[in-house]
């Protein structure tokens, strides 16, 4: 009778974080509105195009490329009526889809990337309000490391200046 061997399984290191800073060049708005099933839905787009000026940890081929960070939110209306609407057709009342921010993921290619969420109705009409009077000038964006080109966005964060956990980080010089 021969003894098996007992292997250890081996423990995963945990994934690591990693850190894509932008700064802000155009601001593009798209709206959509169609018919579904038993109602209509509508969708805003915002495509921020940037430019990657520093990335943590430090991958040279991604610096000075371009990445879009798409923002969108979404309502749906039910066909219902509504005795409250006054004027025809009484649909009732919008319900944002959904209630809250979900994050997607984080696309880098070797040309560009592009990384996207669904924000909450209040939050992307503040934020595109601000990109489009160029005060939002930074765009930091928090993911697990990608494979294949794709990683999980774990953070957003939208400032008007440099974030001060970007200073430190292998960037551009100048920026």
């Amino acid at each position: 009778m021969t003894k098996k061997k007992r292997e250890r399984k081996r423990k995963l290191p945990p994934e690591l974080e990693h850190t894509l800073l932008a700064t802000v060049k155009s601001v593009t708005v798209s709206y959509y509105v169609g018919n579904h099933g038993d109602g209509v839905s509508d969708e805003a787009l915002t495509d921020v195009l940037c430019d990657i000026v520093a990335i943590t940890p430090n991958v040279p081929k991604h610096l000075g490329k371009e990445v879009t960070c798409s923002l969108m939110c979404s309502r749906q209306y039910d066909c219902v009526d509504d005795p409250d609407e006054k004027v025809w057709p009484r649909i009732g009342k919008g319900q944002t889809v959904p209630e809250r921010p979900f994050l997607l993921n984080m696309r880098l290619g070797k040309d560009r990337g592009l990384f996207s969420a669904y924000l909450p109705e209040a939050a992307y009409w503040a934020l595109q309000a601000d990109f489009k009077s160029g005060r939002l000038k930074f765009i930091e964006a928090k993911f697990i490391r990608p494979r294949h080109g794709y990683g999980d966005l774990t953070s957003i964060y939208f400032s008007e200046t440099r974030p001060e956990s970007a200073k430190a980080t292998a960037a551009i010089p100048g920026v």
